[in-house]
């Protein structure tokens, strides 16, 4: 079953830096917001306005999935647990090669 994501770069002037997430998957298409942040390095699913939201966190010291008590889980997420913990990877990847933000990531799964 296809799986394909887009991860793009928000302006912002400081960190940390927001990404708009789509992702096409067997059960349609969905948005996502998540949020980088570079001290320690990190990502936060999030709202729009790059408020971590949804209560998943995952850091590039261990790159395990946790769940924040600061933020308690919604009903409804915009990602599930599976599908953050892939985006969040190759964006926490791609950083740690890059040395900064990606601008974009792109990834097709056949």
């Amino acid at each position: 079953m296809p799986y394909s994501f887009l991860l793009r770069l928000l302006p912002t002037e400081t960190p940390p830096h927001l990404y708009r997430a789509t992702v096409h998957n067997a059960d349609g298409t969905h948005e996502a917001f998540l949020l980088l942040t570079p001290d320690p390095p990190s990502v936060h699913l999030a709202d729009a306005r790059g408020n971590p939201s949804g209560g998943l966190r995952m850091s590039l010291a261990d790159g395990t999935l946790q769940r924040t008590d600061a933020e308690p889980p919604e009903p409804r997420r915009s990602l599930d647990a599976e599908d953050f913990r892939t985006l969040a990877a190759h964006l926490l990847t791609q950083y740690g090669k890059q040395g900064r933000p990606p601008e974009e990531i792109r990834r097709v799964f056949a």
